[in-house]
């Protein structure tokens, strides 16, 4: 699920896209942490957008073998992550995992946010890029074993965009909502407070812990601040005519049904932070 979970970001930042034209554009994307618990990673991929139609190849990088791809035809709704090798497909609701953090035991109060452009305008991708900083706080509680525990976040995106393509985002209609009101508002605060395709993105989000402490009865000791940092670079771009075939999964390619295969002992990590991968 984890690298489900990185595909996912990476068509969070390329769903953004005009419905006027076919683009296709090479990006980098790179997440850190200072946690021991969450590994560097990286990819290379080539996205491919076409009003509602998405398809991203993953070149290179430790998030994804070379070849594998995802394509949706419903606006990252639904997404087909496809295995070349093993020439099979597995299928991704969005909506499904969005309705999960809706149900999730989560509370999220005192969101404050801001947005300035700044002043610099560089060239990226050979296109001049307006650059905006985005700070969003707020607090988060979830509660674990009847024991509610609190975090407080901290994200700031430098968001480096351009309007040349077109309006943004018309194709895809509205953000998926969580049902939960105010995950929802962070959500749209992402996604609706910066005009434009996002060139260069760098998402800074730190976590603070005001009980770092041992839990009670527990020799687990919480860090009192994490930080996380998730780098996007769109390093060529370019309008195009896509095949039809781009956005199909191939006809001898077998679903893969996970209920159907062997269960396996798993490990849940418990966390309060968003998602930085």
């Amino acid at each position: 699920m984890r690298k489900i979970t990185c595909a996912v970001v990476v068509a969070v930042f390329v769903v953004a896209m005009p419905a006027s034209a076919a683009i296709q554009y090479e990006f980098f994307q790179k997440s850190s942490s200072d946690s021991t618990n969450s590994p560097a990673s990286d990819v290379t991929g080539r996205a491919l957008i076409d009003g509602a139609r998405s398809r991203i190849d993953f070149v290179g990088g430790s998030m994804y073998p070379p070849g594998t791809y995802v394509i949706s035809t419903d606006g990252s709704r639904t997404m087909r992550f496809v295995d070349p090798i093993n020439r099979s497909y597995t299928e991704v609701s969005t909506h499904s995992m969005a309705s999960a953090i809706g149900t999730a035991n989560l509370k999220i109060e005192n969101i404050q946010s801001s947005v300035t452009k700044l002043e610099d305008r560089p060239i990226v991708a050979g296109i001049p890029a307006d650059h905006y900083r985005m700070t969003i706080t707020y607090d988060i509680t979830m509660t674990v074993a009847n024991m509610p525990l609190t975090q407080s976040i901290r994200t700031v995106v430098d968001r480096w965009t351009t309007v040349a393509f077109g309006d943004v985002g018309s194709a895809m209609g509205e953000p998926m909502l969580t049902g939960n009101a105010k995950a929802d508002e962070l959500i749209a605060l992402e996604t609706n407070k910066i005009r434009g395709f996002a060139l260069k993105e760098i998402v800074t989000i730190t976590s603070t812990n005001p009980r770092h402490k041992a839990l009670p009865g527990s020799q687990l000791q919480l860090p009192a601040t994490r930080t996380r940092v998730r780098e996007t670079l769109v390093t060529q771009i370019r309008e195009m005519r896509p095949e039809a075939t781009s956005f199909v999964v191939p006809a001898a390619y077998t679903k893969f049904d996970a209920e159907n295969q062997p269960k396996q002992e798993q490990v849940h990590n418990v966390t309060l932070e968003p998602s930085g991968e």
